[in-house]
């Protein structure tokens, strides 16, 4: 059996299902949504796409309303799929397709990935969170989270591999969130909607600790502007605030680029002479009458 699965929390939970449901002797492929794209151009006999646009022929298992929607206008949706665009998580699906039952391991994973893809992660699974993001493009790593969540569910907290792997990064992150709380500081006046770039100064894979702080001071709507290197494509996360999530839909926003998502979290690839101001215009179709919108660095 051979899996395409997306690099995120919910991606690897649907790993972890995956082999606790198969074994650890199944093949798993980790991608981004590039990625798995491109790997639909090859030849490469795939079984099941999780949380990722359609490899091939195999068994789409997604939550995403743009690929649904590619899907049928392309006419690749089949009766074999389980493309549900109003599902919170890909792991939801992953566990009901697998038809797991008294499984308390499987219990945990799926609601593992359902709290990651709807923001809502405990605290305490920060260390899990930080430590896949940072590896996020190590394919072992990936793989070893995936067996330690299908071998431990909430109990892989605890295991001294992750425990090492955290005190490799500890120092970077601790550096990023002192960035975060000088931004935060010096900028008192925060707009409803934020374009954020973070390019000059916060490492790519840790961008993303820049939502918490942020919602929590009254933010609603961030386009999160980061990259890994000036040679690399520039990336938009748009992310929406729990308490704001029947306000605003940034998926809209995110297809007028290329890309695409759910109303609450949604990225895409724009050409950087489209940040901030194409940016800018098309965020503002979707604000309210009072909103304020700004474009910062931090």
């Amino acid at each position: 059996m051979r899996i395409v699965t997306h690099t995120d929390f919910d991606g690897i939970c649907c790993a972890a299902l995956f082999l606790r449901k198969f074994g650890f002797d199944i093949e798993i492929i980790y991608a981004t949504v590039k990625e798995a794209k491109n790997l639909s151009s090859t030849e490469l006999s795939v079984d099941f796409t999780c949380d990722l646009p359609k490899v091939g022929n195999s068994i789409n298992i997604d939550h995403h309303k743009s690929n649904y929607e590619e899907l049928l206008e392309t006419h690749r949706l089949t009766q074999d799929d389980k493309v549900d665009p109003n599902a919170a998580s890909a792991t939801d699906i992953v566990f009901t397709f697998l038809e797991y039952e008294n499984d308390p391991i499987a219990e945990e994973i799926r609601e593992l990935g359902h709290l990651a893809d709807i923001a809502q992660l405990p605290p305490e699974y920060r260390i899990l969170d930080i430590v896949l993001s940072m590896n996020s493009d190590d394919p072992y790593v990936l793989r070893l989270i995936s067996e330690l969540l299908a071998k431990n569910g909430r109990q892989i907290l605890s295991t001294s591999w992750l425990k090492e792997k955290y005190s490799e990064i500890r120092t970077i992150y601790d550096e990023t969130q002192k960035k975060i709380i000088k931004f935060i500081k010096n900028t008192p006046n925060l707009p409803r909607i934020l374009i954020l770039d973070t390019r000059e100064a916060i490492n790519s894979k840790l961008a993303k600790e820049t939502f918490l702080p942020l919602f929590e001071r009254n933010v609603a709507v961030i386009a999160l502007v980061y990259s890994k290197s000036a040679q690399e494509p520039v990336r938009v996360s748009f992310r929406v605030t729990k308490t704001e999530q029947s306000s605003y839909d940034v998926s809209t926003v995110a297809k007028v680029f290329g890309g695409g998502g759910h109303r609450m979290a949604a990225a895409c690839s724009p050409t950087s002479d489209k940040i901030p101001n194409i940016l800018k215009q098309e965020l503002m179709k979707i604000a309210k009458p009072s909103d304020t919108i700004q474009y910062r660095q931090i």
